[in-house]
């Protein structure tokens, strides 16, 4: 759903060209229609194959969680708070602190 989620922000942003990270293997397999999904959620990866075709250029990229903890912190929140927010101009507060944490990891 996150991904699906995502992909639908960056089309109505208008992006063309977009990388698109999971810490999901399966997931990333699905949407680069390497593997398939046999329950309900077919239907979600179907729409994200589907958009990534009208989006353009996308990549589709495994990282591990621990590489992308701001992505994972973002998963937590969305999961315990129904907000549909597009955070543009500035972070969220709860994030700011990883996105610090990313920037300064070498």
């Amino acid at each position: 759903m996150a991904m699906r989620d995502g992909l639908h922000l960056v089309n109505s942003l208008g992006f063309n060209r977009v990388e698109a990270e999971s810490d999901s293997l399966s997931v990333i397999k699905c949407c680069q229609g390497q593997d398939q999904w046999w329950d309900a959620a077919a239907a979600v990866f179907a729409e994200c194959i589907d958009m990534a075709t009208s989006i353009g250029k996308v990549i589709f990229s495994h990282c591990f969680r621990e590489a992308n903890s701001v992505a994972h912190e973002l998963a937590k929140f969305s999961f315990c708070n129904k907000v549909e927010d597009n955070w543009t101009n500035e972070p969220p507060e709860f994030l700011v602190s990883q996105l610090v944490n990313d920037v300064l990891i070498i």
